[in-house]
């Protein structure tokens, strides 16, 4: 139903709300035993659902990455790059797609050049 890219990046756009929440809540100069902690784990528990659940309806822009550009720097003397596609479906009507950069890939075998 849900790839496994959305839903990890939903939910630790989650942990990042609760935590933002927990901090945002406790009192500045309050003494640790004056701070209402189940007051605050009720917010933060509210503003984690919230976040997850938008997260899965409204998407996040690291899961909706369209591929990957890989550049392999390994050559000093040539740049090679190669870029991977997650899904071409739809591409076309897209104002704009979103692609992962990678320097970490050695690039092995034929080198194609666009335009030739």
């Amino acid at each position: 139903m849900f790839e496994k890219d959305r839903l990890v990046a939903a939910v630790k756009r989650a942990l990042w709300t609760a935590l933002q929440t927990m901090i945002a809540m406790i009192p500045v100069g309050a003494r640790i035993q004056e701070v209402d902690w189940l007051d605050i784990l009720s917010v933060m528990a509210v503003a984690a659902i919230l976040s997850f659940a938008k997260s899965i309806v409204a998407g996040t822009p690291e899961s909706d990455l369209a591929g990957t550009i890989y550049i392999d720097t390994s050559d000093p003397e040539t740049d090679r790059y190669q870029i991977e596609m997650n899904q071409l479906e739809g591409l076309s009507r897209k104002s704009s797609v979103q692609l992962k950069v990678s320097t970490d890939k050695k690039l092995d075998g034929e080198v194609k050049y666009l335009g030739e």
